[in-house]
């Protein structure tokens, strides 16, 4: 099985269904033999290298998993950087990266980070206010509400996923012609938004596909537990990000939510599944 990424890999949505359609959390995954082939791609983006992470730790468990790496350089090079070669690595991926040497950047602020636990995304959060300080970039004012949400993504994904491989993390600040920005990107091969929602017997008549459980999570006080203290995390996270400039990918499942100039656009059918939650963050200068 051979999944071909895009020249230009902004989210799992890009992928062609046809190569990424199994789905390999199923314990009837048929696949002996997994390659990430991302020998094309010219330009990757955060929420497509954690597709990469979860894809492949998931896969890695049943078949025989290989990551091809990029042929463009720049590529390559940033893909080690931020450490995606050494998670899948380790996990049993194989990984032919000989002649890409990985650059330490200022503008990473978190590498890819795998977490299980609420102490361990409190720990994350806590380095990564400690990193932006250090790093001195983009907005000052910006650096507490980079963390913020970091946490609260991460800590969602704690809480909610019930993901076997735990979740994994990335923290990044972005130069370009476009502007100065961060993005904050969490992802895990769980359950999934719906199975979450509906496991909230009051909710489950509302979560019938992923892209309405996807809006559903959005809303105020919703939560599969069924807890007025809960689901606060995904809900202000999105507020937050409705404000102009600042955009959100959401992926669970065959659901996923783009925004972006200040609103809130509804779910869609997803032509891939996202086996876990995506969510990915982008807040500019």
């Amino acid at each position: 099985m051979e999944i071909q990424a895009p020249a230009h890999f902004i989210h799992a949505g890009n992928l062609d269904p046809r190569s990424a359609s199994e789905d390999p959390r199923r314990a009837n995954f048929s696949q002996r033999n997994v390659d990430i082939d991302l020998r094309d791609c010219e330009f990757i983006q955060p929420a497509a290298v954690l597709w990469c992470a979860v894809y492949g730790l998931l896969a890695a468990r049943n078949a025989t998993c290989r990551l091809l790496v990029p042929e463009n350089l720049s590529v390559a090079i940033y893909l080690k950087s931020v450490e995606l070669f050494r998670i899948l690595r380790e996990a049993g991926v194989e990984v032919d990266d000989r002649g890409v040497i990985g650059r330490p950047a200022a503008q990473l602020i978190l590498p890819i980070t795998r977490f299980n636990t609420e102490t361990e995304v409190d720990k994350l959060a806590n380095e990564a206010s400690e990193r932006l300080t250090a790093a001195g970039v983009g907005a000052a004012n910006l650096y507490s509400v980079v963390a913020e949400v970091f946490a609260e993504l991460a800590m969602n994904a704690v809480q909610h996923s019930q993901s076997e491989i735990g979740s994994v993390g990335l923290i990044q600040f972005y130069q370009s012609d476009a502007g100065e920005r961060f993005v904050c990107a969490v992802a895990d091969g769980g359950i999934g938004i719906r199975r979450s929602l509906e496991s909230n017997a009051a909710l489950r008549s509302r979560a019938t596909y992923d892209w309405t459980a996807i809006e559903l999570a959005l809303e105020e006080g919703i939560s599969g537990t069924g807890s007025n203290r809960r689901g606060i995390g995904l809900f202000g996270v999105a507020e937050d990000m409705t404000k102009p400039g600042r955009q959100l990918i959401i992926h669970s499942g065959i659901g996923l939510l783009l925004t972006g100039g200040g609103t809130v656009a509804e779910a869609m059918r997803s032509s891939v599944r996202f086996p876990g939650t995506l969510v990915s963050a982008s807040i500019p200068t």
